[in-house]
């Protein structure tokens, strides 16, 4: 395996989704694509994992998102 490769792949995989936007639609694709990029590298669980590893963080910053966005009183 290439790690510079798959390093690459999912860097762009992050920089292409790190403009959260919490619709069905961002998520649906965060979710596809990622599995089309797991499948790249046949389920490599390494690729699996810095997967996994992005996803998680676009989560966190959804949900900091939201939380500063509720700003009602």
């Amino acid at each position: 395996m290439n790690y510079v490769e798959v390093y690459k792949t999912v860097l762009d995989f992050h920089r292409k989704h790190s403009n959260i936007l919490n619709t069905d639609e961002y998520w649906d694709s965060v979710v596809s694509e990622s599995d089309a990029i797991a499948k790249q590298y046949d389920n490599c669980r390494f690729v699996r994992d810095l997967l996994l590893a992005v996803i998680s963080e676009l989560e966190r910053k959804s949900k900091e998102m939201m939380q500063n966005a509720d700003t009602t009183v």
